[in-house]
């Protein structure tokens, strides 16, 4: 019933119109255009000032696209009226034709609403296809790209590295796992080694010339006190040596200073003077030589005292030529 008495006013309106009012007029900018042109769209109404126009919105322009508008600009004709042109960009995207139908205006009074219609139009479509295009052609085959090679050289610097690393960490658990070297060998017991080294030397007593015998000799006696005592025997000079023996902490080993120093004397009388011994004396200095070993040896290890009275050295001076 609504529709109806729409259909009606408006019926009445247009009867109105038809007695008074100017019909509106419909212009395009062209009439052959491309597919995707722009192109206008521009209607012309002629109401009273007081009006209101009610322009066609954009769904109702048939095969026309909107793209700016509507914009409207109005020009006074005189006598209370107005000269609306209402524009509007347009493109189409129709085959051939497009076409635009009646589109409506509604006019607004205070007291009267009036529908207006402009005339259909219709404009010729171009093809942007040239005439001598050919049709579609078929799909081209697939073109092939060479395969990305980073993802290879990547996993080859990964393994690289994973590789690297294995060999590192094997070299470290390597090295933490070789045997320590062995330990050094045992030094020989200086105690033995000289009392060895003076059996050697009981040949050479008898022998002339004495100095090899006493040479030797000497380096047993200062051998033994050096490895025995740790006494830089083999570098000290005869006084010197005494002087250590003499502050020596152990009292036994200091009370055999004195014999000490009246066999390395005789010997340095050998080595530096020339002095010359029979071979009685010679043997009685290599016997008090071993037995002042044996008592270093013996207040060494037990700590035994040494009786201070029972100077080897008396049997020496006994035997002095």
């Amino acid at each position: 019933m609504r529709h109806l008495l729409l259909g009606l006013l408006l019926l009445l309106g247009s009867a109105a119109a038809a007695r008074g009012q100017t019909p509106p007029e419909a212009y395009l900018s062209a009439d052959t255009v491309a597919v995707g042109e722009h192109f206008t769209l521009t209607l012309h109404v002629e109401r009273p000032a007081t009006a209101r126009l009610e322009v066609p919105t954009d769904s109702l322009l048939g095969d026309l696209y909107v793209l700016e508008g509507p914009l409207r600009y109005s020009r006074p004709l005189g006598g209370g009226r107005l000269r609306d042109s209402i524009v509007y960009v347009v493109t189409t995207f129709a085959l051939d034709s497009a076409r635009v139908p009646p589109l409506p205006l509604v006019l607004h009074t205070e007291t009267e609403r009036y529908r207006l219609t402009t005339p259909p139009l219709r404009v010729a479509v171009r093809s942007i296809v040239p005439p001598d295009a050919e049709d579609i052609r078929d799909l081209a085959p697939l073109v092939e790209f060479p395969a990305a090679r980073w993802p290879w050289l990547a996993g080859t610097a990964l393994l690289a590295l994973l590789l690297g690393l294995a060999a590192y960490l094997w070299l470290r658990r390597r090295r933490s796992v070789v045997p320590p070297p062995p330990p050094p060998a045992p030094r020989p017991d200086p105690y033995r080694v000289a009392l060895e080294q003076l059996a050697a030397l009981e040949p050479l007593a008898a022998q002339t010339p004495v100095k090899p015998f006493y040479v030797a000799l000497a380096d047993v006696l200062r051998g033994y006190l050096e490895d025995r005592l740790a006494l830089p025997a083999r570098h000290l000079t005869t006084r010197e040596l005494i002087a250590h023996l003499e502050r020596y902490p152990s009292r036994h080993v200091a009370g055999l200073a004195v014999p000490i120093r009246q066999v390395l004397e005789a010997a340095d009388l050998v080595k530096f003077a020339g002095r010359t011994y029979p071979p009685e004396y010679n043997r009685q200095v290599l016997a008090v030589t071993r037995t002042l070993i044996e008592r270093l040896e013996l207040s060494v290890r037990v700590g035994t005292s040494t009786p201070s009275d029972g100077s080897p050295m008396h049997a020496v001076r006994s035997g002095k030529s």
